[in-house]
């Protein structure tokens, strides 16, 4: 049967050939757009997500609502030391202060975002000190800080020159300090860049009158894919009526609300590629039976029962259905390989366009397996949904009427 199949596909190579390229293009089509789609979402969340939220935070209950000192925690809970005990898939726990301040140059002031860091975590995670333009890294302990570029263009201020901090401490406490710009970083997203100012987690600790006080804990996952896995096992250790564990789908929603009605456009559009290859197989079925009809009918009469010959025209349609599968994989793994590498980098107007988002100007495509072998096995189950037809038409096939020339 197998042997037969094959060589009857080949008695109208036209045809062969036209529904093979349908089917490969199809795959070829739907593994690109669904290769960058996955890259760029991938790139625009990791930059966001790295350079300030993280994947996944611990904080007090009511602290992500209200944003205020009132919801401070211990920075040596062991509630949260015990959690390095759960051999979760996690790299570490980074501490984090994160509050308001008015900074001042004597002639300008903006409010700003105060962040407090522990150096040495951070370098591993938003890898601050790579994104240093001019001056030095900070150290632990040091009283410095480092001013995004857009705050220190808009203060007037460089590296060596002291900036005037002015907010209000925990309880009540007046909090207001001379510290020295020790850097300047340069942050992907313009709304950060316009108003961070980073210092040492015990600099940020006595200036809001706050020791051994942090405002929550980044969780430095080991898989980004194992998010939800992480938040729901965090989430059974930790008392809820005093912590709350929030991945960056409650964080930050708009930003999550964006990638979901992406993946729904996309949704769409693999469906029309879809129904192309099924009416291409369909389309081929039909003129099989159509143009072999009279052969099928000699078979029948000769003794070949009728589930044999719709095996042997199932087996032809899966055959050719594979062809188209294997080169339209062959034809986009060397793409998505070489553009996973060589990521196309844009200029001028699209690259202003892409930092405008808080992204770099520059369009990655995910090389994963996973995706491949969806686009393979969703373009099967149209090919075997299509197999129904033939099996129903040769069952339903009158002798008589075939037999006619």
């Amino acid at each position: 049967m197998w042997s037969l199949a094959w060589r009857n596909i080949w008695r109208n190579k036209r045809r062969t050939a036209i529904t093979a390229a349908s089917i490969m293009f199809a795959v070829f089509f739907c593994i690109l757009m669904r290769g960058f789609q996955i890259g760029t979402w991938h790139d625009l969340i990791d930059s966001v997500l790295r350079s300030y939220t993280g994947y996944v935070q611990i904080h007090a209950k009511g602290f992500w609502d209200n944003h205020t000192l009132d919801y401070l925690i211990p920075e040596n809970d062991p509630k949260i030391s015990a959690l390095d005990s759960l051999q979760l898939p996690i790299k570490r726990f980074i501490p984090r202060f994160e509050s308001f301040a008015l900074a001042s140059n004597t002639q300008k002031i903006k409010a700003v975002i105060v962040t407090g860091i522990s150096p040495s975590l951070e370098k591993n995670f938003t890898r601050i000190h790579e994104k240093i333009i001019d001056g030095e890294y900070l150290h632990e302990n040091e009283k410095a800080i480092l001013v995004s570029q857009r705050l220190a263009k808009f203060l007037n201020i460089a590296v060596g020159d002291s900036l005037v901090l002015m907010s209000q401490g925990y309880q009540g406490a007046s909090a207001a300090s001379l510290l020295k710009v020790k850097g300047i970083v340069k942050l992907p997203s313009p709304e950060f860049d316009n108003q961070m100012i980073f210092m040492p987690l015990a600099t940020a600790q006595d200036f809001y009158s706050s020791p051994d006080l942090i405002t929550s804990w980044i969780v430095d996952l080991k898989n980004p894919d194992e998010m939800k896995k992480v938040v729901k096992m965090l989430s059974a250790h930790l008392p809820t009526d005093r912590y709350e564990v929030m991945s960056w789908h409650e964080m930050l929603v708009e930003l999550y609300q964006q990638y979901v009605s992406d993946e729904g456009g996309s949704v769409i559009m693999m469906i029309i590629l879809y129904l192309i290859v099924g009416f291409g197989i369909f389309g081929t079925a039909m003129m099989m039976l159509n143009e072999r009809r009279y052969e099928l009918g000699i078979m029948i009469a000769i003794g070949m029962q009728r589930w044999r010959v719709s095996s042997l025209l199932s087996l032809e349609l899966f055959l050719i259905c594979i062809m188209g599968l294997i080169a339209g994989v062959a034809l986009s793994v060397p793409i998505l390989t070489y553009y996973h590498y060589h990521p196309i980098t844009f200029t001028g107007q699209m690259a202003e366009a892409y930092k405008a988002f808080g992204m770099e100007p520059v369009m990655s495509i995910a090389w994963r397996i996973d995706y491949i072998l969806h686009q393979m096995l969703n373009v099967a189950l149209i090919a075997i949904i299509v197999l129904a037809y033939p099996v129903y038409s040769v069952f339903r096939l009158n002798l008589s009427h075939a037999l006619k020339r």
